[in-house]
């Protein structure tokens, strides 16, 4: 992994694979950068595939303060400069597209379009609710606790078969990537957070919003509700498939982000 400083002084982390034009990969809240190494596998013939680690995550400095999405946002934007990159789209999962709508939103011109999985934009009572119930969790038995609670809405039913008797591990590894001190006030962040109907009725560049058919943590109709929002964007969803797409079917997520950045190359 390499290093840059942020104007705020804070080291994240990140790599770069692959040849061809720049796409930047945003992880979801809590995943690093190798959560995608089964889609970069498929992008880097064509792409620069750049994966950051957001600040407090895997090898990006373990920073304490009050997150906020125009800082991820602002954190992603410092990153391309670091690497003299003007603009690029984005990939991202979950709260990856949320930072990438909020570079959007605040960063125009530094983003040309992009594709998303269960991300969700507008303000919603059953993940606000969730998220709350999570941040409680947090306080009671740390990360691990946390993760756990999750793993039966974030993963589909073939993958919680085959991955049942690993998910303690899972959990338990979870720690490896952040402690409870960051942690706690990401999850402040992302309750707060809701971007406003008018903000993205008002956005120009292309998206693709793709969901999870078994997705119980953000369901499909909460991502279709953004996607009929945002100008010209389209919507897709994913069968067979919950929340965690890049490890339960990254060859098709590869293949529908690849035809989409094709049609709306700038």
């Amino acid at each position: 992994m390499d290093h840059f400083l942020t104007s705020d002084r804070v080291r994240l982390a990140f790599r770069q694979e692959g040849d061809g034009t720049p796409l930047l990969l945003l992880n979801g809240l809590f995943g690093d950068a190798s959560f995608w190494d089964p889609v970069v596998a498929n992008l880097r013939d064509r792409h620069r595939c750049i994966l950051l680690d957001h600040r407090g995550i895997g090898g990006s400095q373990r920073w304490v303060g009050k997150y906020s999405y125009d800082l991820w946002a602002r954190d992603a934007v410092e990153m391309l400069d670091h690497l003299k990159i003007e603009s690029a789209p984005v990939l991202g999962l979950c709260h990856g597209g949320m930072v990438g709508a909020m570079m959007a939103l605040h960063h125009p011109g530094r983003i040309t379009s992009m594709v998303s999985h269960g991300t969700r934009l507008l303000e919603s009572a059953k993940t606000r609710v969730y998220d709350k119930f999570r941040r409680q969790l947090l306080g009671i038995g740390g990360v691990e606790l946390m993760m756990g609670s999750q793993m039966g809405l974030i993963f589909s039913e073939a993958a919680l078969v085959e991955s049942e008797p690993y998910l303690g591990k899972m959990s338990a590894g979870a720690t490896e990537r952040m402690d409870a001190q960051s942690a706690g006030p990401m999850l402040d962040a992302l309750i707060e957070f809701s971007m406003g109907p008018l903000d993205i009725a008002n956005m120009t560049i292309p998206a693709l919003f793709l969901a999870g058919e078994e997705d119980l943590y953000t369901p499909p109709w909460l991502v279709e509700r953004t996607a009929r929002l945002w100008p010209g964007a389209e919507f897709e969803i994913m069968k067979g498939v919950a929340h965690i797409v890049p490890r339960e079917a990254p060859v098709e997520l590869a293949r529908r982000t690849l035809d989409f950045l094709r049609r709306h190359a700038p």
